[in-house]
């Protein structure tokens, strides 16, 4: 097999998609292949992460060959339709059910630009994309950094964190409850903007509670760390979280809401920290069912052997042809 090239947008701010791009480009070369992250604009770098990869620019003017393998985000559809030609691997990754088909022009199908396979973290965007493209796709795990991602119970402090780069609920919220007296008042609140991932971590490790407000998740790794950090998740499931989200029963992991049910979700987070300054022990099953669900994702080699075992296939497969 030839170079692997993991096209990445030219995006700064701290995200989950960005990182396991990178994460899949430090894993391929740990494990033997020539892998590069490829931004566009030459000297770009995205370093929040930890993440030391090679990664080249498009801006060079860079040549593939016919060894080579390329894999494009399911945002990127104009570099698909620009690399048609090129006679390689090229296969999609998707990380987020709601951009596939926002990012094609009507109608559009990425077999219109040659693309039959694709990979992604999720069960949910897997069929869909089976559904609708009518592709082959490979599941891929996800990992979860146990060395960041921690429960450490006497850090704990009254504090509620949010993201907030694709939706303003949790500063919505924020300006309610800090406007409310009593009991309100105790709680601290946070935006997990532009942070290193160490100083990320280290916020859901002092935290009570993590807003999931997006809407539109494809694999909601942020509310996994937050599981893997003792924090009481409260919110919606981005419809990819239904895969392991549980708001209900012996298995309940988290409070679920219906996805941009703003005005449930201020309700259930009310009652929510009523009844905790009333019991300070009454989530302590949802940490614990939580704990076992972020569990599950805590292998980082087990991610780098699915990687594995998919490149090596595409060089049989190459072999084959």
């Amino acid at each position: 097999m030839g170079n692997i090239f993991y096209f990445c947008p030219d995006f700064s701010p701290p995200s989950g998609g960005t990182k396991r791009l990178y994460r899949h480009v430090f894993h391929l070369n740990r494990l033997g292949f020539k892998a590069f992250i490829v931004h566009y604009k030459k000297g770009f770098v995205l370093s929040w992460h930890g993440c030391k990869v090679p990664v080249k620019w498009l801006e060079d003017n860079l040549l593939f060959s016919v060894d080579d393998t390329l894999i494009f985000p399911e945002g990127l559809p104009s570099l698909m339709k620009q690399t048609q030609h090129l006679n390689c691997n090229r296969i999609a990754i998707a990380l987020n059910w709601a951009y596939i088909f926002n990012s094609l022009p009507k109608g559009g199908n990425w077999k219109d630009y040659g693309i039959t396979r694709a990979i992604t973290p999720s069960p949910i965007i897997k069929d869909f994309l089976e559904l609708s493209m009518g592709v082959d796709v490979t599941l891929i795990d996800n990992y979860i950094d146990t060395s960041k991602f921690a429960y450490k119970p006497e850090k704990k402090k009254n504090k509620i964190v949010y993201l907030t780069r694709k939706d303003s609920s949790g500063d919505i919220l924020s300006f309610i409850f800090k406007r409310k007296e009593g009991v309100f008042k105790k709680w601290e609140w946070m935006p997990l903007d532009d942070l290193s991932e160490d100083n990320y971590a280290e916020q859901l490790s002092e935290s009570r509670i993590f807003l999931a407000t997006s809407s539109r998740e494809g694999m909601p790794t942020s509310a996994l760390e937050a599981m893997a950090s003792g924090c009481v998740v409260l919110g919606y499931s981005g419809i990819g979280g239904n895969d392991y989200m549980r708001g209900k029963g012996d298995k309940q992991n988290c409070s679920l809401i219906e996805n941009g049910n703003l005005p449930e979700l201020a309700k259930t987070l009310e009652e929510g920290l009523l009844g905790w300054n009333q019991n300070k022990h009454r989530n302590e099953l949802i940490i614990k069912n939580a704990l076992k669900t972020a569990k599950q994702f805590q292998s980082f080699d087990k991610e780098g052997r699915c990687l594995k075992n998919y490149f090596e296939s595409l060089t049989i497969k190459q072999n084959n042809s």
